[in-house]
């Protein structure tokens, strides 16, 4: 880990969990508090943002649904242009790539959400499950921790 790593910038529970380049999937409520800022763990999620840079987080996915739940959440509970902001945020990072979600990603994704008929998990959460395991990224930012280590993956940040 680089010095950089250890920066108290970077809240200890979003440090990479070792060396190297760690794939990383974005989830809606992990970029949230990033945009909205009273977010009770917005300061948090703004100073792991911006540290992103130095952190071995590579590559930072994400998929249309996320982008979609996203934009519809803060339209509805900020407002329009936080939402636009966020969408163009997205759009035009060029670290972070917005995968399409194909139909056969789309229907393995219904099989799944099918088969876990004790969990109350989204549909969406599903969706991203697949598509991160698809991609090699067994570690997810987000602020639903439970739902996503059901799903087997690692969720940052960490209690």
């Amino acid at each position: 880990m680089s010095d950089e790593d250890d920066s108290p910038l970077v809240p200890p529970a979003f440090r990479p969990p070792g060396q190297g380049a760690t794939p990383l999937f974005l989830d809606t409520s992990g970029l949230y508090p990033y945009f909205d800022t009273h977010s009770p763990v917005a300061e948090a999620a703004t100073q792991f943002m911006q540290a992103l840079p130095d952190l071995p987080y590579r590559p930072l996915l994400t998929n249309q649904y996320v982008v979609d739940e996203l934009i519809t959440l803060l339209d509805s509970h900020v407002n329009h242009a936080t939402a636009t902001r966020a969408f163009e945020t997205l759009r035009d990072s060029e670290a972070i790539h917005s995968l399409d979600v194909s139909d056969d990603l789309f229907w393995a994704a219904g099989e799944q959400f099918c088969a876990y008929d004790d969990h109350t998990l989204s549909f969406t959460d599903h969706l991203i499950s697949i598509h991160a395991r698809r991609e090699n990224a067994e570690h997810i930012l987000t602020y639903d921790p439970d739902d996503f280590a059901t799903l087997g993956l690692t969720p940052i940040p960490r209690a």
